[in-house]
């Protein structure tokens, strides 16, 4: 089985979250790139760049497959590390990476008729915890419009959540001490994420002050996120009781925190260079004792499905995942969208990824 071609086409998907807070009317829109790999037999791998920070204008799509067809054509799916070899060898836009690993995988299961997850090691889980994120809030609307969300979860039976903080830490104190009077342990505060925010001596303190909440993590504390020094880490690491996650995503930043064992989590994911990477990412954690759970870029179903194959053959995940994107937004381009039942993500039958691409709702998600 050869490649014989790539296309991309650019969607939109419309996000129940507001656009510029939790209380705002217009709703916020996202911008995703679909893949397909074409074969010369009847199978076309499918990726996803998810919720990407480029603009997929027509030329925009038109250089990127330029660039990428003489890297894939001509080549089997089956030879990944070749071809992952050859995309690190320049530079590429967020989530490009991701996409193109995603299809391989999909079409690589196709071929052989498999799940995905049977590639990456065996289902050892069919069912993953997640957390549904909550934007900061920023002004009094927005508290209700959260606590809304979440009685919208709780009657969905979905318990857990992600809230992004620090923007106005009264208002994030009002939300949850609200939040804690009305569902008490009913919501679990799986993480709060400050978003490279404080300094080590404010993220210590902010995170004395939000103790009280018993989240199961704190997020990103520092400014300069993964880029900062790892001794501002280690400071607030050693200066409180909650664990500190960061997000890991590539080897040289993993080698960094764990050789200093400067977080407690990493928070890693595919969405920067792809499945195999993240895998390499997961590894390291469970060599050097670092609890891990999988971040989320905001994906539709493609993208969450590679998320939930990839965690499915994954033993060391130790939180819940933060894939929530079929639940996030109004519109999605596939038959079915990937299912939660009960705070879980329910991990696809294959074969590949076991998600396909509904033509009508394609066409209607087009970016023109």
């Amino acid at each position: 089985m050869k490649i014989t071609d790539l296309q991309l086409v650019a969607v939109y998907s419309t996000r129940e979250m507001g656009m510029t807070r939790p209380s705002d009317p217009e709703k916020a829109v996202s911008e995703h790139v679909i893949v397909f790999l074409e074969t010369d037999t009847d199978v076309v791998g499918l990726g996803e760049m998810s919720d990407i920070n480029f603009s997929p204008t027509p030329q925009t799509l038109l250089t990127l497959t330029d660039r990428l067809r003489p890297i894939l054509v001509g080549r089997s799916p089956f030879e990944r590390t070749t071809i992952q070899s050859a995309l690190a060898n320049e530079a590429w836009e967020h989530q490009v990476t991701c996409g193109i690993d995603i299809a391989l995988h999909d079409a690589i299961g196709k071929a052989l008729d498999t799940p995905v997850h049977q590639l990456l090691g065996g289902l050892h889980r069919n069912r993953i915890p997640f957390a549904y994120p909550l934007a900061p809030c920023r002004v009094d609307e927005d508290v209700d419009a959260n606590l809304d969300r979440i009685a919208w979860l709780q009657n969905e039976d979905h318990r857990t959540i992600r809230y992004y903080f620090g923007v106005d830490l009264d208002l994030d104190e009002r939300f949850l001490t609200e939040m804690r009077h009305r569902w008490g342990e009913d919501v679990e505060l799986n993480a709060l994420d400050a978003s490279g925010r404080f300094d080590p001596d404010d993220a210590i303190r902010t995170i004395e002050r939000f103790a009280q909440f018993e989240p199961n993590l704190v997020e990103s504390p520092v400014k300069g996120r993964h880029n900062a020094p790892v001794e501002d880490f280690l400071q607030v690491k050693e200066a409180v009781d909650i664990p500190i996650s960061e997000h890991v995503s590539e080897h040289d930043i993993a080698h960094k925190f764990a050789r200093s064992h400067a977080v407690d989590v990493f928070n890693t994911g595919p969405g920067y260079v792809g499945i195999t990477s993240c895998q390499k990412v997961f590894a390291v954690a469970e060599v050097f004792g670092i609890k891990a759970l999988l971040g989320s870029t905001v994906e539709l179903s493609i993208g969450t499905a590679a998320r939930a194959h990839l965690v499915a053959a994954t033993s060391n995940v130790d939180f819940p995942c933060y894939p929530a994107g079929p639940l996030v937004y109004q519109e999605q381009i596939c038959r079915e969208r990937v299912r939660y039942e009960a705070g879980h993500i329910v991990v696809p039958d294959g074969p590949g990824l076991g998600v396909e691409i509904d033509p009508d709702l394609l066409d209607a998600q087009r970016l023109s």
